[in-house]
């Protein structure tokens, strides 16, 4: 999952669904950007997610003005970033991505230049 901003509504919404069912095994990477920690919707909520179900989800954050001693990703989601928190492209991998139209066109070029098919990529 590739969200920024309030595009984390629905990765949010999928994400417990997927969670909170005992016999779906699917396993989530979130990659979630903002433009300033406190920009972070839902944070709490997420880290608990992250907490409770360390196997099956795990979330990176990314910031574009981070606070001092930001130890998250830096600036805007890069080719590098999807490479080293997101599955690489297989049949059995889907992308699912919300944002601004900015983001949501660069993460699609990022995400076909990386080898993710149309059919691997959903976009809310």
């Amino acid at each position: 999952m590739i969200a920024g901003g309030t595009g984390i509504t629905p990765m949010f919404q999928v994400t417990r669904a997927i969670l909170e069912n005992p016999d779906d095994k699917t396993k989530i990477h979130l990659i979630y950007a903002n433009v300033t920690y406190e920009d972070i919707l839902l944070k709490e909520e997420i880290d608990n997610l992250a907490i409770i179900f360390p196997n099956q989800f795990n979330v990176h954050y990314v910031l574009n003005q981070p606070p001092e001693g930001w130890e998250g990703g830096i600036g805007f989601i890069s080719k590098e970033m999807i490479q080293s928190h997101c599955p690489p492209p297989s049949p059995d991998v889907q992308i699912l991505r919300c944002g601004p139209p900015p983001m949501n066109k660069a993460m699609a070029a990022h995400l076909n230049d990386l080898g993710y098919t149309a059919q691997m990529q959903f976009q809310f």
